[in-house]
């Protein structure tokens, strides 16, 4: 059923990458008789969420105990590459700190506004320290520099922020 598997890891190191895959192509493969839905773009991809070892470990707990329930980047990210955009009905494969599949995530639903229209409806998806506006904000001001600046690109306030809301489909032993 899938094709091709595609590595995204925000700030994660690729050490033992061929190991790391198989591990993860393991694990998507015993989750696959379980998914609701073949995926909609025919690939899945593999993401692990945080800037840190301590904060992709605590976001990963955060989103297996469904408390945080949604993510944000920005077009500005993704666009034109297939590995980084987000589609509804796909699929991604969610690891840990040591590139562990934890758990196969579906893509529900996007919606793309300008930073500086996000509001705590929308940050409601996100963790319980992130909840509220400023707090969001701040973090996620950080985080868009920081990423966009490799990309010759810098944060404004008005850029194009998706929000992606997504589900756990399948959980690691």
């Amino acid at each position: 059923m899938s094709r091709l598997i595609i590595i995204f890891c925000v700030c994660a190191l690729r050490a033992q990458a061929s190991a790391v895959d198989t591990e993860v192509a393991a694990f998507w493969e015993e989750c696959l008789p379980s998914l609701p839905e073949p995926p909609a773009d025919d690939f899945y991809r593999v993401k692990s969420i945080g800037s840190s070892p301590k904060a992709r470990d605590a976001i990963t707990e955060l989103i297996l105990q469904q408390r945080k329930t949604g993510t944000f980047t920005s077009p500005w990210i993704y666009q034109d590459d297939p590995s980084l955009t987000p589609v509804v009905g796909g699929y991604w494969v969610l690891t840990d700190s040591t590139q562990t599949p934890r758990a196969v995530m579906r893509t529900s639903d996007l919606k793309t506004l300008p930073f500086n229209e996000i509001t705590e409806q929308e940050t409601a998806v996100d963790g319980p320290a992130l909840r509220r506006l400023e707090a969001w904000r701040s973090v996620h001001v950080a985080y868009f520099s920081r990423e966009l600046k490799p990309r010759d690109k810098a944060f404004e306030e008005t850029m194009p922020i998706t929000m992606e809301t997504f589900e756990v489909v399948c959980r690691g032993g």
